[in-house]
């Protein structure tokens, strides 16, 4: 009974959380709602016994991406904020993919299956380390290819915006190029 008010007060921290993120204009206070869901997440690794999982999830992605997103965006934006807010067009457009996405998922769980199956937790690294690389290389390689998406996606934000400024130098270099 307990682990089940635990799971729900863990869950609607993160669905809160997430949501934080989404209507947050300020960049900072995106990375401080998304330390918490983080966290939140790494709490139910920790009450469905998968503690490896959970106690990486908190030095990788809290401890690694969150500080670096802090620090890189201290450092290198300036007034992004104005950026973030999408126009009206952007909202409704934005706000119809997420409800099909929210309807295909709700669909998908309520179409499945579920069997229990109690299977031996992994609890050696090796263990772990032949199941990632051998049963789940797929689903691990795409979510490789969505963190690397995820950075080249907040460098493109935080990068400064400067003017190109052409002199005769750079006439005369595009001209022999051509």
């Amino acid at each position: 009974m307990l682990e089940l008010v635990i799971f729900y007060l863990f869950a609607v921290f993160t669905i809160i959380s997430g949501c934080a993120i989404l209507f947050s204009t300020s960049i900072v206070r995106m990375t401080y709602w998304l330390i918490g869901m983080l966290m939140t997440v790494a709490g139910l690794y920790f009450l469905l016994g998968a503690y490896f999982l959970g106690v990486i999830q908190i030095l990788i992605y809290v401890g690694g991406m969150a500080v670096l997103m802090i620090f890189g965006v201290m450092l290198t934006a300036q007034r992004l904020s104005s950026q973030l807010l999408p126009n009206r067009g952007e909202a409704i457009w934005l706000t119809g993919i997420s409800l099909t996405l929210l309807l295909g998922l709700v669909a998908a769980v309520l179409d499945a299956r579920w069997s229990v199956k109690m299977n031996p937790a992994a609890n050696r690294v090796a263990d772990i380390g032949k199941s990632l690389l051998g049963d789940f290389l797929g689903p691990f390689e795409l979510a490789s290819i969505l963190l690397l998406a995820a950075l080249l996606g907040a460098a493109y934000l935080v990068r400064p915006k400067v003017p190109i400024v052409e002199s005769d130098d750079t006439k005369k270099y595009a001209r022999v190029l051509k």
